[in-house]
């Protein structure tokens, strides 16, 4: 028989647990009240019972406690008794109420789900991302989300430092062919503003794109707030990036099919990104989610088009090319140099 997650309705294996945050949770709280379900507890007191008054003496003895009216402004004497102390063998802590749980908070069940998370995305990626959108896990989504940013920056780095070495060894090439004299030159890269725009021009399409899904979701009234299609965007973009990540080394291998891996990686994130979105909007509206969808995605991509035309023309400008009549300016620390 099927095991079925009461809370996210994920199908588990046997002997599985969930990893959505309120199972988490659940799991926590009943490894807290097995604990204090084994401490010792106190034996009740026997009280002794209290001898029986009449009534009539009750009265007599209430006459007697009420100040005498030729006295009215003599002071009553005040009950400064104690409360006896607690009978041998009873500890005191156990008379006391018993603090109020401690629950872990989203930030440290994000840690804890980190690993889990990523092993089940892998065997239902569309199904752990609609649930981890259903649940807001926010503190998860913005760990998840240095995977792309490192991932894509090495790769934009890496190849445009690789791209350069091959744009010198050609030239070079030229020259040689052409056998002219004062051909020579250098190539410069500023390294921090290479890297800084290869972290802005992931980070600028992903906002685009969750800026694109919200609005789908409005469109359609479908269940896409912003914190679920940021978590739809961040959480499609794991595959992409082990992909890169896969695609650095090609760089030194060929750089054609480092390109055809990205390219793969980008189709993979646009796949995901549709499929989770359909799951989570498309019962809303149906058919109408179809050209919905598409409208969004394709102005999505126009606008990150553009986007990332403004981002690479900041990018490439840490590129510059010089030659021998120019050799008086020293290249800063930090530069990459490839001479020709």
């Amino acid at each position: 028989m099927e095991k079925i997650c009461p809370y996210c309705g994920r199908t588990l294996a046997e002997g599985e647990s969930c990893t959505c945050p309120q199972s988490v949770l659940l799991e926590h709280q009943k490894k807290q009240g097995e604990t204090e379900g084994n401490m010792p507890r106190p034996e009740p007191e026997e009280r002794p019972i209290a001898p029986q008054i009449a009534p009539q003496a009750m009265e007599q003895q209430t006459k007697e406690e009420e100040p005498s009216p030729s006295q009215p402004d003599e002071p009553r004497e005040e009950n400064t008794t104690q409360a006896p102390p607690p009978p041998p063998g009873v500890d005191p802590a156990f008379s006391q109420p018993a603090p109020a749980p401690r629950y872990p908070s989203r930030l440290t069940l994000a840690f804890e789900n980190f690993i889990p998370f990523f092993k089940a995305y892998f065997h239902a990626p569309a199904q752990t991302i609609e649930t981890a959108c259903r649940h807001h896990d926010l503190p998860l989504g913005v760990l998840y989300l240095i995977l792309p940013l490192v991932s894509f920056a090495a790769f934009f780095v890496l190849g445009l430092c690789q791209g350069l070495r091959e744009l010198a060894y050609y030239l070079n090439q030229l020259s040689s062919m052409l056998s002219m004299a004062n051909t020579g030159g250098q190539i410069t890269l500023d390294l921090p503003r290479a890297i800084l725009g290869g972290v802005l021009l992931p980070l600028g399409v992903m906002v685009v794109f969750t800026l694109g899904l919200f609005l789908l979701g409005k469109a359609v009234k479908g269940a896409m707030d912003l914190q679920s299609a940021f978590l739809t965007v961040v959480f499609s973009s794991i595959l992409p990036s082990i992909l890169l990540i896969i695609a650095i080394p090609l760089l030194y291998v060929s750089l054609w099919a480092s390109a055809a891996l990205a390219m793969l990686a980008f189709l993979s994130w646009i796949f995901l990104m549709f499929h989770t979105v359909h799951h989570l909007c498309a019962p809303a509206q149906g058919g109408r989610f179809c050209w919905s969808s598409l409208l969004f995605f394709a102005l999505s991509m126009g606008v990150s088009a553009v986007l990332c035309g403004f981002i690479l023309e900041f990018a490439l400008e840490a590129v510059s090319i010089t030659s021998p009549l120019f050799n008086q300016f020293m290249s800063p620390s930090g530069y990459r140099t490839y001479g020709w």
